[in-house]
């Protein structure tokens, strides 16, 4: 996940959730990889899989800030 700043935290904290998130991610990544292949057919596809990234990215970061209000 492309949040280097949060690396200890993410390690720090367990949930379901956010391994849910890692793997939405992960698949949405490895779409993007597959899609930047053949940008002119795929291009519709390669825009909603980079926004459900940040979607994502927007998600771990608010949980983060549940568990961190939590400690």
């Amino acid at each position: 996940m492309a949040l280097p700043q949060y690396r200890k935290q993410l390690f720090s904290v367990k949930s379901r959730e956010l391994d849910d998130l890692f793997e939405a991610y992960a698949l949405a990544g490895e779409a993007i990889e597959r899609l930047t292949l053949d940008v002119p057919q795929r291009s519709q596809f390669l825009a909603e899989y980079r926004t459900i990234c940040e979607s994502t990215h927007a998600k771990v970061l608010r949980l983060l800030g549940e568990y961190d209000s939590r400690a």
